[in-house]
């Protein structure tokens, strides 16, 4: 576990702000104990989170950072006469609390050629259902251990803006495999409209330019991450994406795991961290935090 992570698992969940280099910085931790959040704190989180959000997805190599390219087949003809590979799916994600569970309903969009305002195609849908049991949540950020649709064990993350800081509000998220096989998924999303569970879908345009498509950018989250945040430490072994957003996924023999999202959002001078670490083969001891900082 990096240094950064254990002081900030290490803080209570009351910290105070307290000002380092100009900047205010607060993290909260939850211990295990103080996972499965109450029904009060169940009923504001989905307030944070019950809407429809729109953007764009892409995989990663877990080690290396390298985008994964679309599958030719669904890609116009058009981009191959161009010689440009596609590494963005367009996305749109229903986000709301269901009982004693957070609902995700993913959907990507078939790529498209220019700007077609009606001509969205949904590829294919990924529902996931988490329960709480295993959530920790912060402000609109979370992270949670869940088995997915596929049977496989799961750890995600999301971290979103603070209210009215951003324009419109912006969140990322973040899925990978508990056993390290695989890519890490990346979504990047606005704020679009109220909860409709995909009954309104995206145009093809892409909704807001602030989350234009990100993987074929420069890779500069730790430079932005340090213009906005210089008092914190990101893991020596975390990988650098486009768009200001990190990632750490750190697998063991024996089954434990830590693993982090970060993203620094220069305009706004925010840094939201959300880490997840266990010890052994199964979720029996869990570590957890959300990192928040916003330069005065």
């Amino acid at each position: 576990m990096s240094a950064a992570t254990a002081n900030s698992i290490a803080c209570s969940a009351r910290t105070r702000s307290r000002s380092i280099d100009r900047a205010r910085s607060r993290s909260i931790a939850r211990a295990l104990t103080k996972l499965d959040p109450p029904a009060s704190d169940l009923e504001g989180f989905d307030k944070e989170i019950r809407f429809e959000w729109i953007g764009h997805t892409a995989a990663f190599d877990a080690r290396t950072g390298e985008a994964e390219v679309l599958p030719s087949y669904v890609v116009p003809p058009a981009f191959a006469e161009w010689g440009v590979e596609l590494t963005d799916w367009q996305s749109q994600c229903s986000t709301a609390v269901s009982g004693r569970a957070l609902y995700a309903k993913d959907a990507r969009f078939v790529p498209v050629v220019g700007c077609e305002a009606d001509a969205s195609t949904v590829y294919d849908k990924e529902v996931d259902l988490i329960s709480v049991d295993s959530m920790a949540i912060e402000e609109g950020c979370y992270s949670a251990h869940y088995v997915d649709s596929k049977g496989h064990e799961t750890v995600t993350h999301c971290v979103t803006t603070a209210p009215g800081t951003t324009e419109p509000r912006m969140r990322v998220r973040a899925k990978h495999r508990a056993d390290g096989l695989g890519t890490v998924r990346i979504w990047r999303e606005a704020l679009d409209d109220e909860f409709t569970d995909g009954g309104v879908l995206a145009s093809s345009c892409g909704g807001n330019s602030a989350v234009a498509k990100f993987a074929e950018g420069a890779r500069d989250a730790f430079d932005v991450a340090r213009r906005v945040d210089p008092s914190y430490d990101i893991p020596s072994d975390a990988v650098a994406l486009p768009a200001g957003i990190w990632f750490r996924v750190v697998v063991n023999e024996d089954g434990s795991y830590d693993s982090a999202l970060g993203y620094a959002h220069e305009e706004s001078k925010q840094h939201l961290v959300s880490a997840r670490a266990r010890a052994g083969a199964d979720e029996s001891s869990v570590d957890v935090s959300f990192h928040r900082s916003r330069t005065a």
